[in-house]
Parts: structure tokens; C-alpha cells; sequence
């Protein structure tokens, strides 16, 4: 127990030390310390409750053990907290502060447990708030950037950003390029940068991105488009 005691005092005196020689990088390594432990968080939460199905099918099998679950899990449901992580974005690379961003991603677990919701801002100032699940799905997601095509998927077993408010730009898309499928050359401004969609009603929506803002707004039962050029198919 002593040594354990003189181990947090001497780790204490070092990183007082560090921060009063190298605030800066201080901060900034102690940041991405609490990003990195915040994903791994998350990815044990969904990797347990995962497993959840299977502890349950044996606890069910036991009386007694099943009686213990239900005191238990009504004991845990009138205090839950669901945590939430926030990442801030710009051109698509992950900042350490939440100064000068053009996107943030909040991440939080859904209600069934399976995976994790994608709420999307561009604002410090917009509805922070999780919501609900849009109804539609679409049928194909594609972005060209020059003559590459990558296809884009907004739900798999790990994350969805089908939530109702969601709403995607080219900024969202630059992301979605650089977070999952690592591309990491740099979008020039003047390059064409083309969204194809085949939505839940198999039409066909070609968007390209210009300084105008486009957008596709998700809705519970639909979607909104706010764009100045586009055409169907």
C-alpha cells in the first residue's frame, strides 16, 4: 500500500512537471489519451452487451440466478447514464480541441445495445441530443471524388448515422473518406465531388457538391434535400 502511495506521488510530481515545462503538448497529449480511452470504452461496452445474450440464455436456465438478474437490472435502470463521446473534425482529420471544427460526431450506445448512434453537427450551437432512428434506408451510397467511386455505408454492426436531424454534407463525406476508408490524399476545392444515392423508393439521385451547401436532411420517414444542382434518374 505505501509503495503504491509514493508511485501516485511521484507520477503526480512528474506530470505537474511536464505540464508547467510543456503546457502545450501537455494538453494535447493528455486529450488524445481521453479520446483513446473513451473508443475503447465503447468498443468493450458493445463487445459485452454482445455477450450479454449468451450469459442470459444460461442465468435463465437458473431460477435463482434469474430472480438475482431481474433485482439487479431494476436496480441498474432507475439510475442509468448513458456515456456519450464527442470527436471534432476538420477537413475529415481528427482535431484535439473543439476550436475551429466544421464537423463533430457524438457517439452513444443505441437502446438495444448492439451498436453505437452517430449524431452529426456542424455548429457548437446545434441539438446535441441523440433522436430517434429514421425508418428509411437507402439502397446504395456512393462518392466520387475525380474518377473514384467509394461506396458509403451509414449503418453496419458497429455504428449507424440513421438518426432522425442527421444531416450529411460534403464535409461529412470528406470524413466518412478519411476515418473509414483511410484515404488520406487531400480533396482539392475545384475537384468534382459527386454524391450518387439510390433511395428506399429505388430513385436514383445524383448530387454535386459546390460551395452552395448541399445537404441530405434525414427525417422518420423520409429525407429533405437542400441543393441548388442535382438530377434524377
Amino acid at each position: 500500500m505505501i509503495s503504491l502511495l509514493k508511485s501516485l506521488i511521484v507520477g503526480f510530481f512528474i506530470a505537474d512537471m511536464l505540464e508547467r515545462k510543456f503546457p502545450q503538448q501537455f494538453r494535447i497529449i493528455l486529450t488524445e489519451i481521453s479520446f483513446n480511452v473513451l473508443y475503447l470504452y465503447s468498443k468493450l461496452q458493445i463487445y459485452f452487451f454482445k455477450m450479454n445474450k449468451y450469459i442470459n440464455n444460461f442465468i435463465e436456465s437458473n431460477p435463482n440466478l434469474l430472480k438475482i438478474k431481474n433485482e439487479l437490472d431494476a436496480l441498474i435502470n432507475s439510475n442509468t447514464v448513458i456515456p456519450v463521446m464527442t470527436q471534432y473534425f476538420k477537413n475529415g482529420e481528427l482535431l484535439t480541441t473543439e476550436n475551429d471544427f466544421d464537423l463533430a460526431i457524438l457517439s452513444c450506445l443505441s437502446d438495444d445495445k448492439k451498436c453505437v448512434n452517430k449524431k452529426i453537427l456542424y455548429d457548437k450551437d446545434e441539438n446535441i441530443i441523440i433522436t430517434e432512428c429514421s425508418n428509411i434506408k437507402f439502397l446504395l451510397i456512393e462518392i466520387k471524388v475525380g474518377e473514384k467511386c467509394h461506396k458509403v455505408d451509414l449503418k453496419t454492426d458497429d455504428y449507424n448515422y440513421y438518426l432522425v436531424g442527421n444531416k450529411f454534407k460534403k464535409q461529412f463525406f470528406i470524413y466518412y473518406l478519411k476515418y473509414y476508408l483511410k484515404i488520406d490524399e487531400n480533396i482539392k476545392d475545384n475537384e468534382i465531388f459527386t454524391l450518387k444515392i439510390i433511395d428506399h423508393d429505388v430513385n436514383t439521385i445524383t448530387i454535386d457538391f459546390t460551395d452552395k451547401n448541399e445537404s441530405i436532411l434525414l427525417e422518420k420517414n423520409g429525407y429533405k434535400l437542400s441543393i441548388t444542382n442535382h438530377h434524377d434518374e
